[in-house]
Parts: structure tokens; C-alpha cells; sequence
């Protein structure tokens, strides 16, 4: 359990962000609250979803957790814990036997061991190499368990039109869209279609933005790059 001075600072960095709803604020208070965060990916991050795909799920969690925080009913720490057990649904989700046989379930399982062991070990993500290594597979047996963990087990919808290359389910789509700056919303919105917008030509971008064709060029790579390291995948 926090301190009395450590829940008094997890009140203030809440406090800073709530009443400003400023972005850096906001990563002060994640920063502030990773430990509690961390503590509940590691308790599901052990089954066949990659970790990278729940801390996805357990930001969002802790977003509404702490929009829904009332200081007077409950310490910051216990009320994110709480929302954080969240993330079994979506373990359970995509556990569905249907999706993922028995057998491919035990191998993601020894394949994600592996994996946070040699991270702690080496403080880096390890290659296709040394994971071939640890677990005595073949390299391309390890490539195709990284293949599978990038995908995240997620519900896939159809990827929208200029970002082909993401598997881009509907949750996660949210998770980006909400994290972006105004102007950049709008560029998502009228490129995907994100939200029932419609798709505009490049010109009716410019017209709708009032953004050059470069600052909307720069946009779209500020947008791909979110989703990328969203994904784990920079």
C-alpha cells in the first residue's frame, strides 16, 4: 500500500490533470501510476495475448479510470486496480478455443516466457536468434510466434483506406483517435472513415483542414507513427 506521502502526490499529479486536461499532465500521471499498472498486465500477460496488445488495454483502462475517479470514495491506487480487471475480458476474448488451438495456446505461453525472461535478462527486446536460442526452436518457428504476437489475437475489421499495413480493430482505432491532437483527428477521420466521416480526395482535405497538402503529408506520418508504436512495432 502507498504511503500517506505517496497517495497525497497520487492526488496532486490527478488533481494536475484533471483540472487542466493537459497531455503532459496526463503522462505524469500514467508515469505516477505504472507500477500499479504494470503489476496487473504481468498477472495476464502469460497467456497466449502479447503483452503489447494488454498494456493497449490496460491504458484505456486506466484513462477511465482515472475520468471516473472520485477522491472521496477511494484511493487512486485501489480504484485503477480495480478497473484493471478489465483486462481479463479481453484475455478471455481471445482465448476462444475456436481461435487458437490447445496446443498453439501452451506453445504462445512457453514462447512469451521465453521472451520477458530474456527482456529482463538483456533490458531489450531480443532477436529472432537468441529467443531460437532459449527455446531451442527453429528461427522460423520463433518468427512465426512474433508474427502472431504482433497481431494481438485482435478482432480484425477491415483496415481502413490509407493505413493497409495495420490490423486495425475498432478498440484500438478508439485508443489512437483519442490520443491525437485536434487538426490530426480530423485528417484520421476523413482518411479512414473513422467514425462514419467520410473518405476525402486530398483536395477536399485541404478545403475541409485548411491544412497545406504538407502539413497534411506530415499528419498522416505523426498518425502512422502512433500506430506503430502503439503496436510495439517501433
Amino acid at each position: 500500500m502507498a504511503s500517506r506521502h505517496d497517495y497525497q502526490q497520487d492526488i496532486k499529479a490527478w488533481d494536475d490533470w484533471k483540472q487542466t486536461g493537459n497531455k503532459a499532465q496526463l503522462s505524469v500521471l500514467f508515469k505516477r501510476m505504472e507500477p500499479v499498472i504494470q503489476k496487473e498486465v504481468s498477472r495476464w500477460s502469460s497467456g497466449p495475448v502479447a503483452r503489447p496488445v494488454i498494456n493497449l488495454e490496460a491504458k484505456k483502462l486506466s484513462l477511465n479510470a482515472f475520468r471516473t475517479f472520485d477522491p472521496n470514495k477511494a484511493r487512486l491506487n485501489t480504484h485503477l486496480t480495480n478497473n484493471l480487471k478489465g483486462l481479463s475480458r479481453i484475455v478471455y476474448t481471445h482465448t476462444n478455443p475456436a481461435r487458437m488451438p490447445e496446443h498453439q495456446v501452451l506453445k504462445m505461453n512457453t514462447f512469451l516466457t521465453s521472451k520477458n525472461s530474456l527482456e529482463e535478462q538483456l533490458g531489450r527486446e531480443p532477436t529472432t536468434v537468441e529467443l531460437s536460442e532459449d527455446l531451442a526452436w527453429s528461427p522460423r518457428e520463433v518468427e512465426s510466434y512474433q508474427g502472431q504476437m504482433r497481431t494481438g489475437y485482435s478482432t480484425s475489421q477491415p483496415v481502413p483506406a490509407g493505413f493497409e499495413k495495420y490490423d486495425a480493430d475498432r478498440a484500438f482505432l478508439d485508443f489512437v483517435y483519442n490520443d491525437l491532437v485536434d487538426q490530426d483527428q480530423i485528417v484520421f477521420e476523413h482518411t479512414t472513415g473513422y467514425g462514419g466521416k467520410r473518405i476525402l480526395s486530398a483536395q477536399e482535405l485541404i478545403a475541409k483542414t485548411g491544412m497545406t497538402q504538407g502539413q497534411i503529408s506530415h499528419s498522416k506520418r505523426r498518425i502512422r507513427r502512433m500506430i506503430e508504436e502503439a503496436r510495439g512495432l517501433r
